[in-house]
C-alpha cells in the first residue's frame, strides 16, 4: 500500500462527522478529491452526487448513518465496479466490515475506522488526541489506516469484529447515555425545587469534580456519598421520593445496583434489600393491585 504522503481520500456523504473529517485532512495536508452526496445542496460548491463522482482516490471513507453503509457501499461498486488497489471505509462504531461486502467482492480492502469522540453539530471539531478504533481484517489495511489516522492527530488501536457491538455500548455509556444521565440529574434538581439555571449549576458542580476524580484516581477512590457509606436508610428516602417519577426512579435503581455490585459499598447486603423493597415493576404491579381493588369496592357499591 503507498505511504501515507501519496494517499488521497473521497468522502461518501457530509454530516457531522464528516465536516469534521474533511477539515482533518485538510489541516494534515492529505488531498481530499471529492465529497460524495446524494443532493447538492448551493452551499456544498465542492460536493458532487452519485452521478458526478470517479471515486478514483486511495481511501473511499462512508460517513453516512449506519442504516445506509451498505448501500452506499452497492453504489460505490456501481460507479466503480473494480476497486483492487484502493480501500473502502466505514466510520460506524456498531458495524462491522461485513456491511462493506459488496466493495471487498469488487477487490477493495475493507475496514471500519471509528472516532472515539463525539460531533454534535456541523461545527468541525479537532482531531488531535483522539482515540480511533481501527478494524481491519488485512494487517497492510491495517498499517495504512493506522498511518493515516495518525496523520489526522489521531491515536489508533485494534478492535476485533466479534466486539464491536459491545465496544459500541460502551461508546453509548460513556457519551450520549452520560448526557441523559446528567439531564435526569438535573430534572430530579428541577422536581426538588431548584430552578432550571441553579439545577444546571448544582449538577454542573458535582459532575464535574467527579469527572475529575475518577480519570485522576480512579472509579473507586471517587466514589462516595451514601451507597459508599452504606446508609441503606437515605437511599429508601431517595427512592420513596422518586415513587411518583418511574423513569428516574428505574434509572437511579439500575445505576444503584450496578454500584452495590461493582464499586467499594459498606453494608452491601443492606442495600441490596433496600434496593429490592423499591422495585419499580413490583412498585407498578402494586399500584396496579391496589387500582383494581378500588375498582372492585366500587362496583360492589353500585350493586
Amino acid at each position: 500500500m503507498n505511504p501515507v504522503s501519496k494517499i488521497d481520500v473521497a468522502l461518501v456523504g457530509l454530516g457531522n462527522w464528516g465536516t469534521s473529517l474533511a477539515a482533518a485532512l485538510s489541516r494534515a495536508g492529505l488531498p481530499l478529491r471529492e465529497i460524495v452526496v446524494r443532493r447538492r445542496k448551493r452551499r456544498q460548491v465542492a460536493t458532487v452526487n452519485w452521478s458526478e463522482a470517479t471515486l478514483d482516490a486511495c481511501i473511499l471513507w462512508l460517513c453516512v448513518p449506519d442504516s445506509v453503509i451498505s448501500e452506499a457501499a452497492v453504489q460505490i461498486v456501481r460507479v466503480r465496479p473494480n476497486l483492487r488497489g484502493q480501500i473502502v471505509v466505514h466510520s460506524s462504531g456498531a458495524l462491522t466490515v461485513e456491511a462493506l461486502e459488496p466493495a471487498r467482492r469488487a477487490g477493495a480492502g475493507v475496514a471500519a475506522v471509528h472516532p472515539a469522540m463525539t460531533f454534535p453539530t456541523r461545527r468541525a471539531v479537532a482531531l488531535d488526541g483522539v482515540l480511533f478504533g481501527v478494524e481491519a481484517p488485512d494487517p497492510a489495511c491495517r498499517r495504512t489506516l493506522d498511518r493515516l489516522v495518525r496523520r489526522l492527530g489521531g491515536r489508533p488501536f485494534n478492535i476485533s469484529s466479534r466486539n464491536k457491538a459491545l465496544y459500541h455500548a460502551a461508546g453509548t455509556l460513556a457519551s450520549p447515555l452520560l448526557v441523559s444521565e446528567l439531564a435526569a440529574a438535573i430534572e430530579a434538581a428541577r422536581l426538588a425545587g431548584l430552578d432550571r439555571r441553579n439545577a444546571l449549576r448544582w449538577v454542573e458542580s458535582l459532575a464535574t469534580a467527579t469527572v475529575r476524580n475518577v480519570f485522576a484516581q480512579g472509579p473507586a477512590r471517587s466514589f462516595s456519598g451514601p451507597f459508599a457509606r452504606g446508609d441503606a436508610g437515605t437511599i429508601e428516602l431517595h427512592l420513596q421520593a422518586l415513587e411518583k417519577h418511574p423513569i428516574l426512579a428505574e434509572l437511579y435503581r439500575s445505576l444503584a445496583a450496578f454500584a452495590v455490585d461493582s464499586l467499594p459499598v459498606q453494608n452491601r447486603r443492606e442495600l441490596a434489600q433496600a434496593l429490592r423493597r423499591f422495585d419499580v415493576e413490583d412498585i407498578k404491579l402494586k399500584r396496579r393491585g391496589t387500582a383494581h381493588l378500588q375498582d372492585r369496592k366500587l362496583s360492589r357499591m353500585r350493586d
